[in-house]
């Protein structure tokens, strides 16, 4: 993903970085406070970091929390500030980054915006020659702009094509984001996911996940119209022979486990986990006997070149931040692993996933540049294929 940075300088050999966040709650947070310089006895030592915590004072503004000298501790006694997992990679991740920033741009004097991301993403660019695309796109002439780009530069094109797409997953992952703290809705998560059905295109048993149908029914009529059984999504795995997969969508503060122990060490599934499992096998039983043999339903499986045999089923539902000591852990996990169908993926897992597919998506080119950032265009066209 693209991230951006301001520097600023402070002297001829001097310049801080902007405050990066490594973690935040509602109320504190850990930000990451980098300086870069010009270190001409060790030229690989050129970053400086203070780890500061915060809190957010009435006005929503943040304020740095007073720190007690070193020199006041008396023997014995300790301060320290711990990191956990998540933290650490997040401050290994932002040192790469300003370090990378130092390599390729040095210190600037007075204040840049840097964009930090993989070559597919950057694409510099003179205003002189942004100013004549935006003048084409202005007069509606981008098809046109696009045909040519493609005969002329195809590599040039791809770079676009893949940069936008980038982008926009980007945009969708920190959506999916802040969407799991607020609360959302079945009927958003089943939006959003059928915005971005490239979510679920790894990881889940190492299919690609094709939608051939939203909400669709499963029995009693074609699956597009009316029926008694219904369901989020009918997918299918992509190959050269699709087989028809049945996802359905619940919520990721959806409970997965009684409060309360069954027996000493033992929790039961959540009553709301077990109906919806129940859901998904009487839905991919219904669709199998029923949904599938329906003749309109025979012609638009047999234009995706899908087949019905016992069709598997995905659940996504909860998540694992409810699982707080090791019987609960122990108990969801061995349920989870002794069922069959359908296959249970929780939201922070689905989230993750996401997350791998963003930021590894460009792994032939891992390392990352560096941009000024009044070089990257602005492309805001809503669709994934082409930036104009």
């Amino acid at each position: 993903m693209t991230d951006q940075y301001t520097t600023t300088s402070t002297s001829k050999h001097t310049a801080s970085v902007s405050d990066r966040v490594l973690s935040e709650t509602t109320m504190t947070r850990k930000v990451l406070r980098a300086e870069l310089v010009k270190n001409e006895k060790n030229p690989d030592a050129v970053v400086r970091i203070t780890i500061v915590h915060q809190r957010k004072k009435k006005e929503d503004e943040w304020e740095d929390l007073p720190a007690e000298s070193l020199a006041k501790l008396k023997a014995g006694e300790q301060a320290k500030m711990a990191l956990d997992t998540k933290e650490t990679l997040q401050l290994y991740e932002e040192l790469q980054a300003v370090s990378k920033i130092y390599e390729e741009k040095g210190i600037q004097w007075g204040k840049k915006r840097l964009i930090v991301g993989f070559d597919t993403e950057l694409l510099k660019i003179t205003p002189q020659r942004k100013a004549v695309i935006q003048s084409l796109l202005d007069q509606n002439h981008s098809e046109e702009v696009w045909d040519e780009l493609v005969d002329k530069q195809p590599d040039l094109a791809t770079k676009l094509s893949q940069a936008r797409l980038q982008q926009k997953r980007a945009e969708a992952l920190r959506e999916f984001e802040e969407s799991l703290k607020a609360g959302r809705d079945e009927l958003y998560w089943q939006k959003f996911f059928e915005r971005n059905t490239w979510i679920f295109g790894y990881g889940l048993k190492y299919q690609f996940l094709h939608t051939i149908q939203a909400q669709p029914h499963y029995g009693g009529m074609a699956v597009s119209g009316k029926g008694d059984e219904r369901g989020d999504y009918l997918t299918a795995s992509v190959g050269d022979v699709r087989f028809t997969v049945l996802v359905e969508i619940k919520k990721p503060d959806t409970d997965l486990l009684k409060h309360d122990q069954y027996r000493n060490g033992v929790y039961a599934a959540s009553p709301e986990l077990a109906g919806a499992i129940s859901q998904v096998q009487v839905n991919c039983r219904k669709w199998e006997i029923e949904g599938c043999t329906l003749e309109q339903n025979q012609e638009m499986l047999k234009d995706e070149n899908a087949f019905t045999i016992r069709p598997k089923g995905i659940l996504v539902i909860g998540s694992t931040a409810q699982l707080n000591d090791l019987y609960q852990r122990n108990s969801f996990e061995l349920f989870r692993r002794n069922t069959a169908n359908p296959e249970i993926i929780t939201f922070d897992e689905l989230f993750q996933r996401a997350r791998y597919i963003v930021e590894h998506a460009l792994s032939e080119s891992p390392e990352r540049k560096v941009a000024e950032s009044d070089d990257m265009p602005d492309f805001t066209q809503p669709n994934d294929e082409i930036p104009f």
